[in-house]
């Protein structure tokens, strides 16, 4: 029996240091507080009390682990490993503010201010100090995210830490990374380093800039690493490719690139961006098709659904229907697809579990059919919901649920339930209130339009899907 704790096994001690420090987070503070000055001499100057903000979860971990590392050195170097191990170094955005209030409950709800200033990339800097001075720590490091840094001077310090996080596996990146980073700093990412060791999770999350960063001289670079045989994606198992930027945006030919070498890849998520289009997208997914597991397109922008335009395939003899069954792992799948048939759902043998969102406008074939103008499309469309139902029928005798949804422009079709989602408002006044007999509240939202944010179409409804056929030919709705 062991004489003290320090003599049970690694992996005991472990967990008993980790449930302290999470107790220790749970009876701590979780936001700072201040004073805006101390009281003066003669002076009769009311306290202003300062609440400067929630605490990130990085640093809770490093305060919780503060006294566990002042035991002895076993536990210290747990705690450094436990409290590094993710990190999110964010720009200070100037959210200070000095509250008029001697107490917390009393806040006004529009406090009087002062500026506070500090400078945007303190955190930055400090975390690059802190790795130079010791090595040991930055080893802790496994996940890191940089919000906020998008400038080249900026950037050059974000792959300075990232040389001294030699085993880091998930980073989350500005796309200008792939911008000023250089073969060597992404070919040592991609593990060309002395470890062989390779990140896992790349994401590269894109804003829009103030014109005073755009024309900014310094920031006009672009070091064109992807061009290097030595920057090599093989190593890479997630890609996620977030928002759409008005400055050097991420394009097909950045993906393209990409694909060449990441030919491991398990998860590809592309959203939010509109320079991104089908193209790229497919070319990650035809190079990763023996790997592939989770795949998301959706642009969710200002383009909607003329953005997966189908002429923008590099060649019409493309069919997305059948390559994405190619994919045998492929069990998540949320995608924008230019064209859809009964092809999609007629693989029985396929792994897909879980919820499953296609969004199209568009009927596969020879010549693409559209369903705002073709009935034969619209024909054929009713078959993919059949075929959607009994592929989700077959996949439930497995043991497996999936859940299928098919966003058609202003409309959510959901076959298992047999159902239409969305606003029925204009259908109703154009049928001067005869249309629909029946109809339901939907807990679907206005997302399904196209996939925009922002919209206030009011809660939708939903009706069943033989009065949306009826209401179709009555002309009362329209794809």
């Amino acid at each position: 029996m062991p004489a003290t704790i320090n003599d049970l096994p690694y992996e005991l001690l472990s967990a008993i240091l980790q449930d302290a420090a999470e107790l220790n987070i749970q009876q701590g503070p979780h936001y700072t507080y201040g004073l805006s000055q101390a009281p003066e001499p003669l002076q009769d100057a009311p306290m202003q009390r300062v609440v400067r903000g929630q605490l990130s979860p990085d640093t809770l971990r490093w305060t919780a682990a503060d006294n566990i590392r002042q035991v002895r050195r076993q536990w210290h170097d747990w705690a450094a490993e436990y409290a590094l191990e993710s990190l999110y170094i964010s720009r200070w955005r100037g959210s200070e503010r000095w509250m008029q209030s001697r107490t917390l409950d009393t806040i006004q709800a529009n406090p009087s201010s002062i500026a506070v200033y500090r400078d945007p990339y303190h955190s930055l800097r400090k975390t690059l100090q802190l790795f130079e001075a010791n090595p040991a720590l930055a080893s802790c490091v496994r996940r890191i995210w940089f919000d906020g840094y998008y400038g080249a001077e900026t950037n050059a310090m974000i792959f300075s830490i990232l040389r001294r996080c030699s085993n880091i596996d998930y980073l989350t990146l500005p796309w200008t990374a792939l911008r000023y980073g250089d073969e060597n700093d992404w070919s040592r990412l991609l593990g060309r380093n002395v470890e062989g060791r390779s990140i896992s999770s790349l994401e590269l999350l894109a804003v829009d800039l103030k014109q005073s960063q755009i024309s900014n001289a310094a920031n006009q670079v672009d070091k064109k690493p992807l061009n290097s045989p030595r920057v090599n994606f093989s190593g890479l198992k997630r890609l996620k490719i977030f928002g759409h930027s008005n400055f050097m945006p991420l394009t097909d030919d950045d993906l393209i690139a990409i694909s060449h070498t990441a030919a491991n890849l398990r998860e590809i998520h592309i959203t939010g961006t509109a320079s991104v289009t089908i193209n790229g997208v497919e070319a990650l997914a035809d190079s990763s098709d023996e790997t592939l597991e989770i795949l998301e397109h959706s642009p969710l922008t200002a383009d909607g659904f003329e953005h997966p335009d189908p002429t923008s395939l590099r060649s019409q003899k493309d069919h997305l229907c059948r390559k994405i069954l190619r994919c045998p792992r492929l069990r998540n799948l949320s995608f924008s697809l230019p064209t859809l048939c009964e092809d999609l759902f007629s693989d029985a043998s396929v792994k897909w579990s879980g919820e499953m969102q296609i969004r199209t406008s568009t009927i596969c074939g020879r010549h693409p059919l559209s369903l705002k103008t073709s009935p034969k499309a619209q024909i054929q469309f009713w078959r993919i919901l059949d075929r959607a139902r009994s592929l989700m029928e077959s996949r439930e005798k497995e043991g497996v649920d999936l859940d299928i949804e098919i966003f058609v422009d202003n409309w959510i079709f959901e076959p298992r339930r047999l159902l239409v989602h969305g606003n029925l408002d204009s259908s109703i006044l154009i049928s001067q209130g005869t249309w629909p007999p029946e109809k339901s509240p939907s807990s679907k939202g206005p997302y399904g339009q196209t996939g925009l944010y922002g919209k206030d179409e009011g809660p939708y409804e939903s009706v069943s899907e033989a009065l949306f056929k009826d209401a179709l030919e009555m002309q009362y709705v329209r794809f």
